[in-house]
């Protein structure tokens, strides 16, 4: 009996389990095999037994046009012990041998197992050899546990592929599918971030929250988003700022990147006309312009770096669509900055985020630190994007290396 399941879930996310069983009977009855002494199963024979199997099955993919298989140690160790803990081997249910492979071994996303019994060794190679999965370039590994079954043999075969786990160095090193342990619900799944990749919301398939924002810098490289802060600073004289109210300060500070910073979409300036790309706080400054994430970032980190408590969203504006904004906090008051205006600022701008609600409905928010993400009620949380009770903190894993200070 033969029995298949392909996965897919979520966005960007894919997963393969694919269940095999083999024919637990040969179907006659064979006196010579009946007398014939069963084999010492031994360490001896194991290595033996794994040994010829991957012969017997290289040997099947050859005119398939199907790459080598070799052995997966950490798996092998696995099977064994798996094979000799369990009173009746011959009855495993390959469920359960699924569910613990990749509870140990959460990479491998790519499973086939086999179980078959027979009289003879050769019998059982040949049944392996002839298994379906022989076929299948997913697999890269074969392992193998036998066991005596009465006066039979029998073997649990598993074929398998470990995928790694997820970082942004080997995303942009070889990209491709990888696996990740969701940090909502601490479940694992796969996903996968291609070296090519933009603008990317990963989200878990599972409970379907957000986990990471992804972006291709300038050069091509894959970052989370707040790694595009890089400690961006304008300078204020402390005489006047000191005379100056906290709005007065964030519309100084918000009217000197408008008047420096011309708003520029990616396509004008970039030879990939379909290309997403995010600037740094001060490339964005020193080639004064860029679009929404870029001036969002700029406008974010020098607030953050004048004492201000200020992070960028991401989500959608009635008027223009997908779109990046500022939000920052002075006192009890929380205001929406539009970075990407052209005219004067005056106090007309500067408009409190729950009057900015209707036409501002933020997902996702970061800062030089964190992620921010929400399971609240949209009309709570797009009034206010500080409360902890709203906005769920999801610290930056730091793959690559550290940001700089930039000074102005």
């Amino acid at each position: 009996m033969v029995r298949g399941l392909l996965c897919f879930g979520g966005f960007l996310v894919a997963a393969l389990i694919a269940y095999s069983f083999g024919s637990k009977q040969s179907g006659g009855f064979d006196l010579a095999n009946l007398l014939r002494p069963l084999p010492e199963v031994d360490e001896s024979y194991q290595r033996g037994f794994r040994s010829d199997a991957i012969a017997h099955i290289n040997r099947a993919r050859v005119p398939l046009n199907v790459d080598q298989a070799g052995v997966d140690d950490d798996i092998q160790t696995f099977l064994r012990a798996f094979v000799g803990e369990h009173p009746r081997p011959e009855e495993i249910e390959l469920d359960v041998v699924f569910n613990d492979l990749q509870s140990q071994f959460p990479g491998a996303q790519y499973l086939a197992a086999n179980l078959v019994t027979s009289g003879s060794r050769e019998e059982l190679l040949g049944k392996l050899a002839g298994w379906t999965a022989v076929a299948s370039p997913d697999f890269n590994t074969v392992n193998t546990a036998v066991f005596t079954h009465g006066r039979r043999l029998g073997a649990l075969a598993v074929m398998a592929r470990r995928i790694p786990a997820f970082s942004l160095r080997a995303a942009n090193e070889e990209g491709g599918r990888f696996f990740n342990q969701c940090p909502h619900c601490g479940k694992v799944h796969a996903l996968e971030v291609e070296k090519e990749s933009r603008t990317l919301i990963l989200s878990c398939p599972y409970c379907e929250l957000p986990f990471d924002i992804l972006a291709a810098d300038t050069s091509g490289t894959i970052k989370r988003a707040p790694d595009f802060f890089d400690g961006f600073k304008l300078m204020e004289q402390p005489e006047v700022a000191s005379q100056m109210s906290s709005e007065q300060r964030i519309m100084a500070l918000w009217q000197r990147i408008t008047d420096q910073c011309d708003y520029q979409l990616d396509q004008d300036h970039s030879d990939e006309k379909e290309r997403e790309v995010w600037k740094n706080s001060r490339q964005t400054w020193d080639e004064k312009a860029g679009d929404c994430e870029d001036t969002s970032i700029l406008l974010a980190d020098a607030l953050i770096s004048a004492g201000f408590e200020a992070r960028v969203a991401i989500g959608w504006n009635g008027n223009i669509g997908q779109h990046a904004w500022v939000v920052v906090k002075s006192g009890d008051r929380q205001y929406v900055l539009e970075s990407t205006l052209q005219d004067n600022i005056t106090l007309e701008n500067l408009v409190i985020a729950s009057k900015a609600a209707a036409f501002y409905q933020p997902e996702q928010l970061f800062d030089r630190e964190n992620l921010y993400f929400t399971e609240a009620d949209e009309s709570d949380f797009r009034r206010d994007y500080f409360s902890p009770s709203l906005w769920r903190k999801l610290p930056v894993r730091n793959d690559l290396k550290a940001p700089t200070l930039s000074l102005r």
